[in-house]
C-alpha cells in the first residue's frame, strides 16, 4: 500500500530553488536569463514572475519585487520587448546564518509584445511591493462600410 503525498505550493517552490542551485553549481550562476552583462557580478539571476492582464485599452503586467526600492528595478521598452530587472544585494551581517531562504542577486524578465501598443505611453507604478506596467493599446480603425453604386460598368481589363 502506497500513500499519497499532497504537494504545496511550498514544496513546488523548494524544488524549483533547488533545481537552480543544481544548474548554478554546474553552469555558473546566471544560466542564460539575462545578459552576462546584466548579471551584477556573480549574482545569481532569477527569472522574475509576471501576472499579463488584457483590457480593451491596454495591457497591464504585475511582477512582484518586494524588498526593492523603486530606483533598484528598470523597465525599458524597445523593439516590441518590454524588459523588467531589478538587482538585490546579499544583506551584510554579523554573525552566521542560521537559514536564509529569500533569495538575492538580479530578477529579470523580458516579454514579447504585441506591436501594435502606444510606446510613448507606457506607465510603471510601484506599490506595498508589487511593480505594475501598463502597456496601451493602438487604436484600431472602425471598419469602413463602402457604398456600391450601381448602373457604372467595369472597365475591360487589356491582357
Amino acid at each position: 500500500m502506497s500513500t499519497v503525498r499532497w504537494w504545496t505550493p511550498t514544496d513546488l517552490f523548494q524544488v524549483t530553488r533547488n533545481m537552480d542551485r543544481l544548474f548554478d553549481q554546474f553552469l555558473g550562476y546566471g544560466g542564460t536569463s539575462a545578459p552576462a552583462a546584466e548579471n551584477g557580478g556573480g549574482l545569481p539571476t532569477y527569472t522574475l514572475p509576471v501576472d499579463i492582464l488584457e483590457t480593451p485599452d491596454a495591457y497591464v503586467l504585475t511582477a512582484p519585487v518586494a524588498g526593492f526600492a523603486p530606483d533598484q528595478v528598470e523597465v525599458t521598452y524597445e523593439d516590441g520587448v518590454l524588459t523588467i530587472a531589478a538587482q538585490a544585494q546579499p544583506l551584510e551581517v554579523q554573525g552566521t546564518w542560521l537559514r536564509q531562504e529569500r533569495p538575492f542577486g538580479s530578477w529579470y524578465r523580458r516579454l514579447q509584445l504585441p506591436q501594435q501598443v502606444q510606446a510613448g505611453k507606457i506607465g510603471a507604478a510601484f506599490d506595498n511591493g508589487l511593480l505594475t506596467v501598463t502597456v496601451p493599446k493602438e487604436q484600431r480603425p472602425e471598419p469602413v462600410k463602402i457604398k456600391i453604386g450601381g448602373g457604372q460598368k467595369q472597365p475591360a481589363l487589356k491582357s
